[in-house]
C-alpha cells in the first residue's frame, strides 16, 4: 500500500516491518470514540492495568481527521497501550487493526445528548473540532440556533462514525452510560471480549486509582437532548433513516 511504502526506505526497514508483532506480542487497545463520550476517563482507567500506558497514534489534533498514522503506530508497537481517538473505521483503520493486532473498543453516546454536550463544549472549552467548522461567533448563537447548526453540520460526522464501526466484526461497543456508570463492568467486558489476562483485583485497582481531575470523570446528566426542538430531533432521526440495516439503538435512535 502506498502509505506503507512511504516509510520503508531500506531492506532493513522492510525486514523490521515484516517481522514486527511476531517477535514480542503486545496488547493494543484502541478506544474509537465519539467526542464527549467519556473516552478520557475510560482510556485512563485502562492505562492503569499492569504494564499498560496511554499512547497517541495520530500526528496531530485540531480540525484534522484523526486517522491512525502508520509511522506513529510502528513506533508505539513495542508497548502495551491504550489509545483514544475520534477515528472512523475505514481501509486505513482496517489495515492497522490487522497488521498490529489492535483491539477496537467503540465508545458511543446518546446522539441527542451529544448535541447538547457539543453546544456546551463549544462555549466552555473550544470551538475546534474535526467534525465541523465552528468559531466564537457560532458559540455565541442562541441555544436553538446553535443546536440546529450542530445537528446539520456535526451530527453527520457522528452518524458516519457510528455506521462505519458497525462494519468492523471484532469491535466491542460500549455506551457512555456503561463506561462512566459501570466502569468496573465495562473494563471487565473489554478484558473478556479480547481475552486479556487480567484478574479482578488488577481491574479493580485500575478503576479505583484514578484522579477525577485528570480522568475528566464528569457524570453528565442523561436525557438533556430531550430539550431539543422537534425540528432538530426530526433531522437527526432522518440521518438514521438512510441506513435501515443499522441498529442505532445504542445511540438513542430507534
Amino acid at each position: 500500500m502506498r502509505f506503507v511504502s512511504q516509510i520503508i526506505k531500506s531492506p532493513f526497514d522492510l525486514l523490521h516491518y515484516a517481522t514486527i508483532g511476531r517477535v514480542v506480542p503486545r496488547t493494543h487497545i484502541l478506544v474509537a470514540c465519539m467526542p464527549k463520550s467519556g473516552s478520557t476517563y475510560l482510556s485512563n482507567t485502562i492505562s492503569r492495568l499492569p504494564g499498560f500506558r496511554k499512547a497517541t497514534l495520530v500526528r496531530q489534533y485540531g480540525r484534522v481527521e484523526q486517522d491512525l498514522d502508520i509511522e506513529t503506530v510502528l513506533r508505539k508497537h513495542r508497548y502495551d497501550y491504550v489509545a483514544q481517538h475520534h477515528v472512523k473505521y475505514n481501509e486505513n483503520t482496517r489495515f492497522m487493526i490487522d497488521r498490529f493486532d489492535i483491539k477496537p473498543v467503540v465508545l458511543v453516546r446518546n446522539i441527542f445528548d451529544c448535541v447538547v454536550s457539543i453546544r456546551d463544549h463549544l462555549r466552555r472549552e473550544s470551538t475546534i473540532s474535526p467534525s465541523a467548522w465552528f468559531d466564537a461567533r457560532h458559540a455565541a448563537l442562541p441555544d436553538r440556533e446553535l443546536e440546529s447548526m450542530i445537528a446539520h453540520l456535526a451530527i453527520p460526522w457522528y452518524i458516519n462514525f457510528y455506521v462505519s464501526w458497525m462494519h468492523c466484526p471484532e469491535k466491542l461497543v460500549l455506551t457512555y452510560d456503561e463506561a462512566v456508570g459501570d466502569t468496573l463492568g465495562s473494563v471487565t467486558r473489554i478484558c473478556v471480549h479480547f481475552a486479556l489476562n487480567f484478574d479482578t483485583q488488577a481491574i479493580e485497582r485500575a478503576v479505583t486509582a484514578g484522579d477525577p481531575g485528570i480522568d475528566r470523570r464528569n457524570v453528565g446528566q442523561n436525557g438533556r437532548g430531550a430539550s431539543l426542538d422537534e425540528e432538530t430531533k426530526a433531522l437527526i432521526r432522518r440521518f438514521g433513516d438512510f441506513h435501515p440495516d443499522i441498529d442505532f439503538s445504542p445511540i438513542g435512535l430507534d
